[in-house]
């Protein structure tokens, strides 16, 4: 009875460990750091945002100038200089709503092309859930190489 109880016992074990594996996911990881630090257009984004933000504080700059200036010139003259400083402030509030819809596509077009390069290396690599590298301790399947790959390949 005994013998029959443990080996019953060892089937259900044996069992439970097969379904288990039967229905455990490929895990892959990816370095989203190492990433965007080798991807071609994100460091060409980083490099553009850089630049065009430098246009926007030489734009202020230069708008504030021309307000000091014109108040300078006509201090007996406020209104022309309000009228001014609304007209610029008006401009650059534009310019930097321009320049914040340009960085939100081109950061919304990156992240799609990387959604879309890690789903078509884990596909390739039969790998069924994906995590960032910091979340993974120990195993998984490195997919880095394979994801930056096929983003500066495109």
């Amino acid at each position: 009875m005994k013998r029959q109880l443990m080996s019953a016992a060892m089937a259900v074990v044996l069992a439970a460990g097969m379904v288990g594996s039967a229905f455990a996911d490929a895990i892959g990881y990816v370095d989203f750091e190492k990433v965007m630090q080798d991807y071609d257009r994100a460091q060409s984004f980083l490099a553009d945002t850089k630049v065009r933000e430098a246009e926007l504080r030489k734009l202020q700059a230069d708008y504030v100038k021309q307000i000091e200036q014109s108040k300078k010139n006509s201090p007996k003259n406020p209104v022309a200089s309000s009228q001014l400083e609304k007209d610029l402030s008006s401009q650059l509030t534009v310019r930097v709503q321009e320049y914040r819809d340009w960085a939100t596509n081109q950061q919304k077009s990156i992240d799609e092309s990387l959604q879309l390069a890690v789903k078509d290396s884990a596909k390739m690599k039969q790998v069924d859930v994906v995590l960032s590298r910091q979340a993974i301790f120990e195993g998984g399947v490195d997919l880095t190489s394979d994801v930056l790959a096929r983003l500066n390949t495109k």
